[in-house]
């Protein structure tokens, strides 16, 4: 277990399925743009090819991270992922990975991505790469993390 990761193979286990999501033509239409959402009203969402997710919601509906106590929180045609401990969004990332706040907002918010890494297969591709650097300890620093963020909505860095 390394210090800035309680649970690495989780999150490797999510670098896993957004890299399959990439290449299947029926998977999600990936956008960090939004936890997730389905085209059609349904009490349940599933992963159909009109369900668009994050990285977060694909974990929410792959259903390999029930058994941790990951959950939808909503029931109509939305995504909002939850732990069963009550955290929920970026929350429920940084208990279901062992990570802190920072942490998940660098590896799940579209405001530590540029624009053209936010959807499609290139985004999937792109937060499982940073998800497999992340767990092997290639990472900035939580004040280049925060900085980096700062300096894409419009201000100077720090």
């Amino acid at each position: 277990m390394s210090q800035h990761c309680k649970h690495p193979k989780r999150l490797l286990k999510l670098a896993d399925l957004l890299e399959a999501d990439a290449t299947n033509k029926k998977g999600i239409k990936f956008d960090l743009g939004g936890w997730g959402s389905a085209r059609k009203k349904k009490r349940t969402v599933d992963m159909s090819c009109g369900t668009t997710a994050c990285a977060m919601g694909l974990a929410v509906l792959s259903g390999e991270f029930e058994k941790y106590g990951l959950f939808n929180v909503r029931d109509d045609n939305t995504i909002c992922p939850a732990m069963k401990t009550g955290e929920v969004g970026f929350g429920a990332a940084t208990a279901l990975f062992g990570i802190s706040n920072v942490h998940a907002e660098w590896l799940f918010y579209a405001g530590y991505y540029l624009p053209e890494e936010w959807t499609k297969s290139r985004g999937e591709r792109t937060v499982a790469k940073r998800i497999r650097d992340f767990v092997a300890g290639n990472f900035p620093s939580d004040v280049e993390i925060v900085s980096s963020r700062w300096y894409r909505l419009g201000g100077s860095a720090v």
